[in-house]
């Protein structure tokens, strides 16, 4: 017990790239240390993408899941956050894959659901306003930012997780502001 203690205090100190490489040699408190520093903004990252929590906590365990699984194949030394998030976006891709396949689930009296109607305008919430800007700009432009901006990738890691180059990512970052720009123009704080 006191071996394990003393292993997991070791573990504070590293590195996610020193503690993803105590994993691959087979660690147990490396993962658990790996997972308590990499979860948090692994979270975040899915949270954006699916905007919805239950589907972010699920996507979380999947991509540990698959992290375990292709452990043997990570390059050590390499970065690790922008391999585990391409990993995480594969995840999301796939499960939004499978979705479209399923069929439309019926109301509990034999109908199909009717579609939720889209609201106009822009709302007076800041968050709100930006939420929905974000939502309303193609996928990669969406992407780029939220990679770089908000989880808070270089240029390089992001390129490294969307699978494109540096410039790409530059460009649709440029270009996702200029649609946010466009989208918030209007935006006027409500009286509070």
């Amino acid at each position: 017990m006191a071996a394990v203690a003393e292993d997991r205090e070791n573990t504070e100190d590293d590195s996610v790239e020193d503690l993803m490489r105590a994993y691959v040699d087979g660690s147990a408190p490396a993962f658990d240390a790996l997972y308590r520093r990499v979860s948090p903004r692994l979270f975040g990252y899915l949270l954006r993408l699916t905007r919805n929590r239950e589907r972010a906590e699920d996507l979380l365990q999947i991509t540990f899941t698959k992290i375990h699984r292709a452990r043997a194949s990570y390059l050590l030394g390499a970065p690790l956050l922008p391999w585990v998030l391409a990993i995480a976006r594969r995840s999301f891709y796939d499960e939004r894959r499978a979705a479209k396949s399923r069929s439309e689930d019926l109301s509990p009296d034999g109908e199909l659901p009717e579609p939720k109607l889209e609201e106009h305008g822009l709302p007076t919430d800041i968050q709100v306003a930006l939420e929905k800007a974000l939502d309303s700009m193609p996928e990669s432009y969406r992407e780029a930012i939220q990679l770089t901006k908000l989880t808070g990738l270089s240029i390089s890691e992001a390129a490294e997780v969307l699978g494109t180059t540096p410039t790409a990512v530059k460009l649709r970052v440029h270009r996702g502001y200029n649609v946010l720009r466009k989208s918030l123009h209007g935006f006027k704080r409500g009286d509070s």
